[in-house]
C-alpha cells in the first residue's frame, strides 16, 4: 500500500490548475470586473465602502464560483474518453480526494478572498483621487465573511461528492439532494422546538401562524444538530467521495 505523499498531492493540484487554467482565468476576470464595478458603486453616495455593502456582493460571487469550480474538478472523470487517464494517474484514491478538496475548498477560499480584496482595494484607491473620498481599507474580513467561509468549508464536500456521483444535470441533482437534507434538518429542529416548548399544540394555539415555532426551528436548541450537520457535510462527505473514487477505479 502506497504511503500518503504530499508531492503527489501537489502534483495533482498543479495538474488540475493547468487543465482548468482557461476557465479559472476567465472566471477571475469576470469576478474581478464585477467586484471592481460593485466597489465603485458602493463608494458613490457616502464615499466609502461599508461592510454589509461589500459582503453582500462578495457572498454571491464566492458561492456561485465556488460551486462551478467544484463541479469542474471532476469533469474529466465524467468523460468516456478522458476518465481512464485520470484513473491511471500514479496516485492513490485518498490523494486524489485530498488534492481535489484542498484545491476547490481551502485554496479557493484563500485565493478568491485575497483576489477580491485586492481588486476592491484598487477600486477604493481609484476613487481616492477625488477629494471627497478618503483612502480606506476594504472591510471584507467581517463577522459575516467568517460565517460565510465556515459555511462553505463544511458544505462544499457535499457538492464535491455530487460532482463525482452524478453524470448528468450534476448541479441540479446535487442542489436537490442538499435541499432534502436541509429540509430534514429543519424538521429535526422543529421536533426539538415542539419538545422543549411544550408540544405542537401549545405552539400553534398561542400563535396560529406558528411564527415562533418556525423561528425556533431554524435554531438548533440542543447543539447536537449543529455537530451532526458539520460532521455529515464535512468529513463524512469526503469519506464518501473516497469510496466513490475507489468504486470507479475498480
Amino acid at each position: 500500500m502506497q504511503k500518503l505523499s504530499a508531492k503527489r498531492i501537489a502534483g495533482l493540484i498543479y495538474r488540475s490548475v493547468i487543465l482548468l487554467r482557461g476557465a479559472i482565468i476567465t472566471a477571475l476576470l469576470v469576478a474581478g470586473g464585477l467586484v471592481f464595478v460593485g466597489t465603485l458603486i458602493s463608494v458613490r453616495g457616502d464615499f466609502m465602502v461599508k461592510p454589509d455593502e461589500f459582503i453582500s456582493m462578495f457572498s454571491i460571487l464566492f458561492l456561485v464560483l465556488g460551486l462551478l469550480f467544484t463541479f469542474s474538478i471532476f469533469r474529466e472523470i465524467q468523460g468516456d474518453k478522458t476518465n481512464h487517464f485520470y484513473f491511471l494517474l500514479p496516485a492513490t484514491a485518498l490523494e486524489k480526494v485530498l488534492a481535489s478538496w484542498l484545491l476547490s475548498n481551502v485554496m479557493y477560499i484563500v485565493v478568491f478572498s485575497v483576489f477580491a480584496f485586492v481588486v476592491g482595494q484598487l477600486g477604493i484607491a481609484l476613487c481616492s483621487v477625488f477629494p471627497s473620498t478618503d483612502l480606506h481599507v476594504l472591510p471584507i474580513f467581517s463577522d459575516t465573511y467568517w460565517c460565510l467561509v465556515k459555511f462553505y468549508f463544511f458544505v462544499q464536500p457535499a457538492f464535491l461528492l455530487g460532482a463525482l456521483t452524478f453524470t448528468k444535470n450534476r448541479i441540479g441533482k446535487t442542489l436537490l439532494a442538499a435541499l432534502v437534507v436541509v429540509f430534514g434538518v429543519f424538521i429535526y429542529n422543529m421536533i426539538l422546538c415542539f419538545w422543549f416548548t411544550g408540544g405542537a399544540f401549545d405552539v400553534f394555539s398561542s400563535d396560529p401562524f406558528s411564527t415562533e415555532g418556525f423561528s425556533l426551528a431554524q435554531t438548533d436548541l440542543s447543539g447536537i444538530g449543529g455537530f451532526l450537520f458539520s460532521l455529515v457535510f464535512g468529513p463524512m462527505m469526503l469519506l464518501a467521495t473516497y469510496f466513490k473514487i475507489t468504486e470507479k477505479e475498480a
